[in-house]
């Protein structure tokens, strides 16, 4: 840390104890007019909290001089930058301001740095700042009585741009006095460790009225969490598609069932409200006391929640008595919510059905906020009548929204669309798509229809540009329904980000499923949008020629568990072990939140799963788009993690127009070869030299590349080493590889450049793959590694790619190896990974229950790892291909498949069975049964020739069976090898039992043909 010292006057008591912690300590200081220590930030959490993002720099915590420090990037503006948040300056107090700066620019730059103090935009300790050494920015500021304390606010400004520069920033450190008693309002005693509520702009005034015009009313319910009548609640909310706002009692949390319904109300969506510890009336309670409650039941909920920050932007008074609770809400950051309109479910009432539904129907008036309680006594009548009204509400075309005040727009309130009175803003995705409203309705009485799709990627698209928020995971859920006579078919639901003219496309994680006509069933996943958007769409997208309904789409915040930071983290098990670079396959989503958190915990390098391929980067010639993969570049140098580039050549996500000339498909014509080498050459360069001028003297973050992937077909072809028959070897033959690699060892003469492939471990795959880097290296291509994607599933034998690693290793034990997107499915089919040709066949789950699959999952990783670091001198890099089980591509590829968990973080980024059987196996759950039959390698057809008409004798060689818990296994084929054939085509059936006797059956053909007359 740079010059850190002791603010004078103040205590041991009065330091902040954490860094990031937010102002007005716990403990006053002995005498009023002592300066305290009201923020003190030096960023070695790798956070800026309390501190916020001021304007639209791009913020990161960097290693700087041994130690953290925030870099700021990207400036606009002079204040672009970090800002002090609301309520920590009070009028009437003193302040001194500090900080350390120093210029992320070419030596011998400087410029000037201060405080600024808004809203007057008052200059405190204005410096000059250098990029040779690190600078004292400091001064002193009185803020005048009577300041607004969500006003007054401090940013770190500098100089004008004369030309875009970056800076560093350390040591934030904010001291100072109370407010004096000046006669102004009430100030809550000063706490370090206090965040406010959450509500922005908070009045004393109590709020009384539903957001919106119209048909709106705001649903509140009072007194829980409570179990039975608040799951009930919960239920029904879910159901319904709507959300709420829950006002809570801590004794409750603290009760059995308490802090687990809690958790589950803000999981969905809702918003939280305080109500007291209990249900004592504060009506006469001095301020103190109600500030000490108030700060308490904020203490009790944020404990059950695991989250210090948890917004609870509305407090009501306990039984509607105010007295002082108002004021002190709105002082903590809470906005009063009053009463509204009551439906008297409370005890001395006449508690009914029939009366609380009649009671709730005058309660629903245009605007109106309604109370109902689902705590406090029973409540089971007041759910019977919930559910009557506010069906009968939704059918009507009524809209569910928050109070006004407390929560910002946009942050909490989420995107709700019912389809009772329009499409509420959904839009064709596609040309020829139709939508319109359907009476077909989950609830209420529209739903939209979606028609004449043809293409996968066709379907309905919503913008959610404005109320998407940027680093916030929000549940999405959408229910689904195909159109009549239509048959079974995946949906899922996608968002598309569209920045600086490139377009990246996220599933939603989990949020596919197979629908039917028969019943709804509801799509429903996570999303964090990583960074600013120019425009985001969430969609719904399916097989082709698919019609398909769509009913009650939420879109809403929810709280993220945080990480287990109790256990060994990957990158470490395994570098012990050999294993250089440990990875994991991310987009933007991973670079916030808690995903980010684990990504900097586990691996030491990431593979762009999708932000580097030929698509993202140069969709229209000429026109290249690097900000997704900026975005990922980025985060990987403030975080000193590396990058495995992917992908420079490949078949698939590859623009069209790579391989046309105007509207004519390109030949294998020398002029035709000569243009999309230039293609191929343009492409390349144009990525160095971006990557150049943004990190240059070769310090990008990018240790390796895949130059060319998946060029080896999964049969035989009429290509030499069987290589896919793709428009790059269409019009350039095998010697687009060459090509590719001896640019790629240009334009990136630092990087280790590998060939990439799935299916490597199948044998005859393997001696195709094997036989093409042979005949690269002879031909002295400049090819440095091979990489194994090694998408595998629980029964595809460890030992076969072992033996694919030990065959590159008598290949030449000079190359690297890598695994490049590894997962482990739970099927009993896997037909590979060629997105371009999608199996048919329906896939199935192998277990009948998901503890068992999970459990085999993680006997697999354990006996795979331990072939793994068996050979850690050829094997350079792991890399897992998805940062949890719910962003697995597996779950939605080819179909909808929620039984898979293929990697070692599950859907709440917790360890999975798949993480011990890496890191300790003795940590594993009992061995399933084994249900699993043993794997018979796939063998090629045998050609003979007879010399009569009675055939020919044929020997064969036994194809491979190998079973995962027994080994090599027996093969009995027939007819058997050596057996006498007849002329014409033969099916050889071979059969493997192991040894709890599943059993396999697999077949190849011997071809016999007469022998021509004449012919030798």
């Amino acid at each position: 840390m740079r010059q850190r010292r002791l603010i004078a006057g103040a205590t041991a008591f009065g330091l902040i104890t954490g860094a990031g912690a937010l102002a007005l300590p716990s403990v006053q200081a002995a005498e009023p007019e002592e300066p305290i220590v009201l923020l003190d930030e030096d960023f070695e959490d790798g956070d800026l909290s309390p501190l916020v993002q001021n304007g639209g720099a791009t913020l990161s915590v960097v290693d700087a001089d041994g130690d953290k420090a925030l870099l700021v990037q990207g400036r606009a503006n002079d204040y672009d930058g970090i800002k002090t948040p609301a309520n920590l300056l009070r009028a009437g107090g003193t302040y001194t301001f500090s900080a350390q700066v120093r210029l992320a620019a070419p030596a011998g730059t400087t410029t000037s740095a201060r405080f600024v103090v808004e809203p007057a935009y008052t200059w405190v300790g204005n410096t000059t700042v250098s990029a040779d050494t690190w600078t004292t920015v400091s001064g002193t500021f009185a803020a005048p009585a009577g300041a607004d304390p969500a006003a007054l606010r401090a940013y770190l400004g500098t100089g004008d741009l004369g030309g875009p520069y970056d800076y560093l920033v350390d040591d934030v450190v904010i001291s100072g006095t109370a407010a004096p008693a000046d006669g102004g309002a009430w100030q809550p005693t000063p706490d370090p460790a206090f965040v406010l509520g959450g509500a922005s702009a908070p009045t004393a005034t109590p709020s009384s009225a539903a957001r919106g015009t119209g048909d709106v009313a705001a649903l509140t319910f009072d007194d829980g969490p409570n179990p039975g009548e608040t799951g009930a609640v919960l239920d029904l909310l879910r159901d319904r598609g709507i959300t709420a706002t829950f006002c809570i009692i801590g004794q409750n949390v603290q009760a059995a069932g308490g802090a687990e319904l809690l958790q589950r109300i803000v999981a969905e969506g809702h918003t939280l409200c305080n109500h007291g510890t209990s249900y004592a009336d504060m009506g006469s309670w001095s301020r103190d006391e109600v500030e000490t409650d108030l700060k308490e039941n904020l203490r009790i909920i944020r404990d059950a929640l695991g989250n210090p920050e948890q917004q609870v932007p509305y407090f009501r008074a306990p039984n509607g008595s105010w007295g002082a609770t108002g004021e002190v809400a709105a002082a903590l950051g809470m906005q009063p919510l009053g009463l509204g309109n009551v439906i008297f479910d409370w005890d001395g009432n006449d508690l009914s059905e029939e009366t609380l539904t009649a009671n709730l129907r005058k309660a629903f008036t245009p605007g109106a906020v309604v109370l109902a309680h689902d705590g406090g006594g029973d409540r089971s009548n007041t759910v019977k009548a919930v559910a009557t009204v506010v069906t009968e509400k939704l059918a009507e075309g009524w809209t569910f929204t928050l109070p006004r005040g407390g929560a910002a727009d946009g942050a909490t309130a989420g995107i709700t669309s019912g389809f009772e009175t329009g499409t509420d803003g959904w839009t064709a995705r596609g040309d020829g798509v139709s939508v319109a409203l359907s009476g077909d309705a989950r609830t209420g009485s529209g739903s939209l229809l979606v028609t004449n799709r043809t293409q996968p990627w066709h379907g309905a698209a919503l913008d959610v540009t404005d109320g998407l928020p940027v680093g916030t995971a929000v549940s999405v859920s959408v229910w689904a329904k195909l159109a009549p006579g239509q048959s079974p078919a995946s949906l899922k639901v996608s968002v598309q980000r569209d920045n600086g003219g490139g377009s990246a496309y996220d599933g939603v994680a989990g949020a596919g499923a197979s629908v039917t006509s028969d019943a709804w069933v509801q799509l429903k996943g996570t999303y964090t949008l990583a960074a600013a958007a120019d425009r985001a769409q969430i969609y719904v997208e399916g097989p082709v020629g698919v019609d398909f309904l769509l009913d009650d789409v939420s879109v809403a915040p929810i709280v993220e568990t945080p990480i287990q930071n109790d256990v060994p983290a990957l990158q470490d098990v395994l570098g012990k072990q050999g294993i250089e670079h440990v990875g994991v396959a991310i987009d933007a989503r991973e670079t916030v939140g808690t995903a980010a958190d684990l990504l900097r915990k586990h691996y030491n390098a990431f593979t762009p799963e999708n932000a580097g391929k030929p698509e993202s980067v140069q969709p229209v010639e000429g026109q290249f788009a690097f900000t997704q993969l900026d975005q990922l570049l980025d985060f990987a140098d403030a975080n000193g993690i590396e990058v495995y580039g992917h992908v420079l050549a490949w078949h698939s996500q590859t623009p069209a127009w790579f391989f046309r000339d105007g509207e004519r498909d390109l030949t294998d014509s020398p002029a035709d070869q000569a243009l999309l080498k230039a293609r191929m050459e343009a492409h390349i360069k144009g990525i160095a030299d971006h990557i150049d001028a943004r990190y240059p003297n070769g310090d990008s973050p990018i240790w390796a590349w895949d130059v060319v992937n998946e060029v080896i077909a999964d049969g035989d072809t009429d290509n030499p080493h069987d290589m896919r028959d793709s428009r790059w070897f269409q019009v350039l033959g095998e010697g687009f590889v060459d090509e590719a690699f001896r640019l790629a060892d240009r334009y990136f003469p630092d990087a280790a450049l590998f060939i990439n492939d799935y299916n490597t471990e199948m044998p005859e795959k393997r001696a195709d793959y094997l036989s093409l880097i042979a005949a690269l290296q002879a031909r002295a291509v400049p090819i440095d590694g091979v990489g194994h994607q090694a998408h595998v599933d629980v029964a595809r034998p460890v030992q076969w790619l072992e033996d694919s690693i030990e065959g590159v290793e008598a290949l030449d034990p000079t190359l690297l190896q890598a695994i490049t997107e590894l997962d482990v499915n739970a099927s009993t089919e896997n037909q590979g990974a060629d997105v371009s040709g999608a199996p048919t066949d329906p896939y199935s789950p192998a277990f009948e229950n998901d503890a068992d699959a999970a459990a085999e999952v993680g006997y697999y990783y354990r006996d795979l790892f331990a072939m793994l670091t068996e050979h850690g001198d050829a094997v350079e890099s792991v890399t897992f291909w998805g940062i949890s089980n719910a962003r697995t591509w597996l779950r939605t590829w080819p179909m909808a498949r929620p039984w898979e968990q293929p990697l070692p973080f599950d859907d709440d980024l917790q360890v999975t069975p798949a993480y011990w059987g890496i890191v300790d196996p003795s940590q594993l759950p009992a061995r399933p049964a084994d249900v699993l039959p043993p794997r018979i390698a796939d063998a090629a057809d045998i050609e003979a020739v007879s010399n009569g008409v009675s055939g020919a004798k044929v020997a064969y060689s036994l194809p491979s069976a190998i079973d995962t818990l027994d080994g090599v296994v027996p093969l009995d084929c027939l007819p058997a090898s050596g057996t006498r054939f007849r002329i014409g085509t033969t099916t050889v059936s071979c059969t493997a039992t192991d040894e709890a006797g599943n059993t396999r059956t697999s077949t190849f053909d011997v071809v016999v043909t007469r022998k021509q007359h004449g012919k030798p």
